[in-house]
């Protein structure tokens, strides 16, 4: 087995997101009971309310469990983001027609420039910095990497990538 080269994981950090999911979950009880409490409760609105607060709830356990592992070595690079991905998936340097390692600065990547319609499988919890994989069966896959610059350096090592 090949000694990992480059090894990171990634969860989901975007506290602003996080709080104001927490807002809102807060404002729909709040809502929810004043419906529930009055002379003439509304059994409807609070059932609705009891919907988005539990939609609100999973979204914000998700983005708590989400985690990307990604390990770049000389046979190839695997990923796995949990809890989508059951097992880790692998992509050998032989199945690989090219790789490029896309920097985006933090304003750019709220441009829209970035958006791709190519049918990109995209595995990433760092905004669109990490590598650009076409592989020779023609799909497309992009996977994030929070330490850019020492991917550049291990894929420089192992001479997969050319600047």
């Amino acid at each position: 087995m090949a000694k990992a080269k480059f090894k990171e994981k990634q969860q989901f950090n975007n506290k602003p997101v996080l709080v104001i999911l927490t807002v809102i979950g807060l404002v729909v009880i709040w809502r929810g009971a004043q419906f529930l409490l009055q002379p003439q409760p509304d059994y409807t609105a609070a059932l609705f309310l009891s919907l988005v607060l539990a939609a609100v709830g999973g979204i914000i356990w998700w983005l708590i469990k989400v985690e990307l592992k990604v390990t770049v070595n000389e046979k190839g690079i695997k990923f796995k983001m949990s809890p989508n991905h059951a097992t880790k998936r692998f992509i050998a340097w032989d199945e690989i027609e090219s790789c490029d390692l896309v920097k985006t600065s933090e304003l750019a990547q709220w441009s829209g420039g970035n958006i791709t319609f190519n049918h990109e499988r995209r595995v990433s919890l760092s905004g669109r910095n990490g590598l650009a994989i076409k592989t020779k069966a023609g799909k497309y896959y992009f996977i994030g990497s929070k330490d850019i610059d020492r991917l550049e350096e291990t894929l420089a090592k192992i001479k997969r990538f050319k600047n």
